[in-house]
């Protein structure tokens, strides 16, 4: 009987080892690989002490259960422990089904709070590398990744639609925004990430024309099209559920992420394409009075 509970315990944790082995061959960044493997490690060791003996026998309460389980201190986990929990399950589960290990995700119909109280907040950065996995799904066309590329250099709204191949500065790692109705034009720093992603795509529309937008003019249906590849990637994620994630939540994302490097509000606002120090804050989810 223990070596059968030995046999299973290994086969579970070669499983594990083999979806971290894909993720880090992946577009998935090796700092992202490095943070989640602890979670993983211990959602190993919790399946373990459920008596489950396979990925594919996780079930949906016990999921749930680990993403709520308590700190190692007895104390309650926090509403941000609890979502990055379940953001590094579902990329474990999205690289098991690409492995053939399991069919679904038992962490879909795990509802949260919302991370925050207000209408739009920043992504973290394990859920803009989920996101970023999802949007590839496609292997026929860059246009979705393309997009999620754009939106991760802050472009927006009727901004994405607008964006050719002549905006796109490849060896500077930035494409120029035309800016929109609450935005003004300015240059958008471009993620390694989406640097790669935009190289394939300007390869595959031969580096002429618009580089998400494929209808005819860049009006309020190009505006709705693009947003919508945003809001595609978002479902497929598993993240539109959240009452304070929307396609802004990506420029929002960057936006932070400038600010904790240490960029001035200032300086964010103009990245973000505001006028206003106000709205850039609120954007970024910053308390002046902190």
């Amino acid at each position: 009987m223990q070596n059968d509970t030995r046999a299973s315990s290994a086969l579970l944790r070669r499983e594990l080892e083999t979806c971290l082995i894909a993720m880090a061959a992946s577009e998935v960044a090796a700092s992202t690989t490095e943070r989640v493997t602890p979670v993983i490690e211990r959602f190993c060791e919790f399946l373990g002490s459920h008596g489950v003996v396979a990925l594919r026998l996780a079930s949906p309460s016990i999921a749930e259960s680990f993403v709520r389980a308590r700190l190692q201190s007895g104390l309650i986990a926090s509403g941000a422990t609890m979502h990055d929990r379940r953001s590094t399950l579902r990329l474990l589960f999205r690289f098991a089904r690409r492995l053939g290990l399991v069919d679904g995700d038992p962490t879909l119909d795990v509802l949260l709070p919302p991370r925050s109280s207000r209408r739009t907040r920043p992504l973290i950065d394990d859920e803009v590398e989920l996101a970023r996995d999802v949007a590839l799904w496609s292997l026929a066309s860059r246009r979705v990744a393309a997009s999620w590329a754009l939106a991760e250099a802050t472009a927006r709204g009727r901004e994405l639609s607008c964006v050719v191949a002549g905006d796109v500065d490849l060896r500077s790692g930035r494409v120029w925004l035309h800016g929109g109705k609450r935005t003004l034009a300015r240059w958008g720093s471009l993620t390694e990430w989406g640097t790669r992603v935009l190289r394939g795509r300007l390869a595959e529309i031969n580096g002429g024309g618009p580089v998400v937008y494929e209808g005819g003019g860049r009006g309020a249906a190009g505006e709705v099209s693009t947003c919508s590849a945003i809001s595609t990637v978002l479902v497929r994620a598993g993240l539109a559920g959240e009452p304070d994630v929307r396609p802004a939540s990506v420029a929002a994302w960057a936006a932070r992420r400038q600010f904790d490097a240490g960029a001035g509000i200032g300086e964010v606002a103009r990245n973000l394409g505001v006028r206003s120090l106000d709205q850039a804050a609120q954007i970024i989810g910053w308390d002046w009075n902190q």
